[in-house]
């Protein structure tokens, strides 16, 4: 890794507007929503390797969940993308998968992910918003002489955005290290030492990051699924037998017990006869 590259602090933090150090990010599992718009929570998180459970803590949280046959076959399986876009019904929802994902010790994946689409929402909604005043802007530091104060103040924020994002994912050792090629982690780095702030810089990053959770995280994710669900139909059946087996005991205790009661008066009846 070339140690002439540098990232200055963000002027901005990519959770919100004020300023936070990239320690502060929270990566914490996202409740519905969460990465919809950034958060203006200014508290630091506990670090998610604190936070982090078992497998078994992601199984017992849903036990009360019901697995629905039909919805549950493979053709009606939500794909990755339906996933992180929060498409996915039944167990399949982003907040099962960031929980499965923290149990395995790799939800900076999945964070970084989200963080990146956000950021793309983010400098698409500036590129458009400024456009047709500024149309020489190509989100590049070398294109800001076409912004007025207010635009400019707005790019400014934006290019915090990222720097936030690399700082805490991306360069070595940061907080949330992702596993990158050096080639993927200096051609990124490289791009926006340059100035170059439009969101394809990250797209190579994310991609890497999509392959890994889709030939990795999101087949185990299927399978404890799968697992779950034979657990609770084995339990279910168990129970079915117990009260099953149950209800015969009951039958033949009560006949048993009418038996004797008859032959009692039979006898006694017997006795009496001439």
């Amino acid at each position: 890794m070339p140690t002439s590259v540098s990232i200055p602090q963000p002027a901005a933090s990519f959770y919100g507007p004020t300023m936070h150090h990239p320690s502060s990010l929270s990566i914490s599992p996202p409740s519905p929503g969460f990465f919809s718009a950034p958060s203006t929570s200014s508290s630091p998180s506990p670090s998610p390797r604190l936070q982090r459970q078992s497998i078994s803590s992601f199984d017992s949280r849903h036990s009360s969940v019901s697995f629905d046959d039909e919805e549950d076959s493979p053709r009606n399986r939500p794909t990755l993308h339906q996933i992180l876009v929060d498409q996915g019904r039944g167990q399949y929802t982003l907040d099962n998968f960031a929980a499965f994902l923290q149990s395995q010790f790799c939800y900076e994946n999945l964070a970084f992910w989200l963080a990146s689409r956000q950021y793309k929402l983010c400098a698409m909604s500036l590129y458009q918003s400024v456009h047709q005043s500024a149309p020489e802007f190509t989100l590049h530091t070398e294109s800001t002489h076409t912004l007025n104060q207010s635009q400019a103040r707005a790019f400014s924020d934006l290019q915090g955005k990222l720097r936030a994002i690399l700082e805490t994912f991306v360069l070595p050792s940061s907080p949330h290290e992702l596993n990158l090629s050096d080639a993927v982690r200096c051609r990124l780095l490289r791009s926006v030492a340059e100035g170059d702030f439009h969101p394809q810089v990250l797209e190579q990053a994310r991609e890497s990051i999509m392959d890994l959770m889709k030939c990795s995280s999101y087949p185990m994710f299927i399978e404890a699924i799968a697992a779950k669900r034979a657990s609770s139909q084995s339990q279910a059946d168990m129970e079915k037998s117990h009260h099953h087996g149950h209800h015969e005991h009951d039958v033949s205790g009560s006949w048993k017990s009418k038996a004797k009661n008859h032959f009692k008066l039979v006898s006694r009846m017997l006795k009496r006869s001439p």
